[in-house]
């Protein structure tokens, strides 16, 4: 009887190792699946929205990799600011080959804009 409870025993602990194998290997697909998404997001995250689908995506985006704590408010901050400076390099460069006009694309502050309707001044 003991040699047949030690078998059982032996059989449960190789069971056991190769189920706990098993579970490694595909938490590590589901690591490498993770940090594929996040890639992909992050770069989702550096084009502008085109229309409001968009950037309600990427809104989603955001709060998803704040959640799973990939990014912090820093990271996408600076993002924002490094997008920005991409696209004010992009545009000098544009501009220096003559294909399109030099005109600031600079956002128009609040305090110069002027309400131009029946109550205007």
């Amino acid at each position: 009887m003991a040699n047949h409870s030690k078998r059982k025993a032996i059989g449960r602990l190789i069971a056991q190792g190769v189920a706990a194998k098993r579970q490694a290997t595909e938490r590590m697909l589901y690591i490498t699946e993770q940090q594929q998404a996040t890639a992909q997001d992050l770069e989702c995250l550096k084009t502008p929205p085109k229309n409001r689908t968009e950037a309600k995506k990427q809104l989603a985006v955001k709060l998803r990799l704040l959640k799973n704590g990939a990014m912090d408010l820093k990271s996408l901050q600076e993002i924002e600011v490094q997008a920005a400076i991409d696209l004010a390099n992009a545009n000098i460069r544009r501009f220096e080959d003559g294909s399109v006009d030099a005109v600031s694309t600079e956002k128009t502050p609040v305090n110069r804009k002027k309400w131009r309707g029946r109550t205007a001044d």
